[in-house]
């Protein structure tokens, strides 16, 4: 009875099979954290690395956040047409001749570019596509305070003004 194993030979092999499948099963699960634990270090560099080219770049640290825009950049330029071409469109009197101020330029990166847009503008009866008629050049122009929202899609050729208020 001493050579007599402990259990059948098939409740023998079973155990085996377990025990195999119980070690392979703790092995993926080690191999998985180990997967795991790479992935969050290469988000967590990727992010840092963002973070700090924000940060360089004179952000304020929140990614799609509004920042300050250069007012001679090529689209702030866009935003600026965009703003005055839509709003006189919009008008049945009192078009914007011109901006003599831009008091504020922010930005905000979307699926595009949305601008906020606060500027100092002069304001007339007469529509800048009219002819140089007499009337329109002797014409008083009043000084507006103006806001506006463009958005910008370039690769779609999309420039949409969002909303524009003036007082």
């Amino acid at each position: 009875m001493d050579n007599a194993p402990a259990h059948p030979p098939a409740l023998e092999e079973d155990l085996k099979i377990r025990n195999c499948k119980h070690q392979n099963s703790r092995r993926e699960t080690t191999e998985m954290a180990f997967l795991w634990k790479i992935c969050f270090a290469v988000i967590l560099a990727l992010y840092s690395q963002v973070h700090a080219q924000n940060k360089r770049a004179g952000g304020t640290g929140a990614l799609g956040g509004w920042r300050d825009a250069d007012e001679n950049s090529e689209l702030a330029q866009k935003a600026l047409q965009v703003a005055k071409d839509e709003y006189n469109r919009a008008m049945n009197g009192g078009y914007i001749t011109e901006f003599t101020k831009v008091i504020r330029l922010r930005k905000q990166v979307v699926a595009g570019a949305k601008y906020s847009i606060e500027v100092e503008a002069l304001v007339s009866d007469c529509y800048e596509k009219d002819p140089a008629t007499e009337e329109c050049q002797n014409q008083e122009k009043t000084k507006k305070r103006c806001n506006f929202q463009v958005f910008l899609v370039p690769w779609q050729n999309r420039n949409e003004l969002l909303n524009s208020y003036c007082r």
